[in-house]
């Protein structure tokens, strides 16, 4: 309950910042390199998103198809797991951004390409903690922690793979 009102709210930069700041005090008082760690990880959370936008508009200007096709094993895989039973389900930073009705299809499809690289970058970041692990002790929590986070960005560029098309078809003919 508390997640979704400060998803709904639009508070998950302020929840972030307070976590990597409390995360750098802690690294600071306790001397401790998880806070370091975790600290790191929401740091790059935050850096990655501009680098997502130049790729985004290199494919898109580009019209590179590895974002707007699928192949015909993708759409079995996606039918096999049910995406358009749970797509619905996951939440969105901003709902109204990615409206198929209020938004010009042009506009969403960049959104779209954009959110799926923000995604595909932060899950191969997600790893880095575990090579700085073997410097810095905690190698079980690095990898522990690379997982879960590597994970949680899976279901989103699943879907965002299985919306492009589309909305790409829903320009193309209407």
């Amino acid at each position: 309950m508390i997640i979704s009102w400060i998803i709904k709210k639009n508070l998950v930069p302020v929840v972030l910042v307070v976590v990597m700041a409390l995360s750098i005090a802690g690294a600071v008082v306790y001397r401790h390199w998880l806070f370091m760690f975790i600290a790191a990880e929401l740091i790059v959370f935050h850096l990655t998103p501009p680098f997502a936008v130049l790729l985004s508009v290199v494919a898109y200007k580009n019209k590179l198809g590895f974002w707007f096709n699928q192949s015909e094993r993708e759409k079995s895989f996606y039918k096999k797991i049910r995406v358009k039973q749970w797509k619905d389900k996951f939440p969105t930073y901003d709902a109204k951004m990615f409206a198929v009705n209020s938004a010009s299809k042009e506009k969403l499809i960049k959104l779209m390409i954009q959110s799926e690289n923000v995604h595909l970058l932060l899950f191969f970041l997600s790893f880095v903690p575990v090579v700085l692990g073997n410097r810095f002790g905690h190698r079980g929590a690095m990898i522990l922690l690379s997982f879960i986070i590597a994970a949680c960005h899976v279901p989103f560029v699943i879907i965002q793979r299985f919306n492009i098309p589309r909305v790409v078809a829903l320009k193309t003919n209407g």
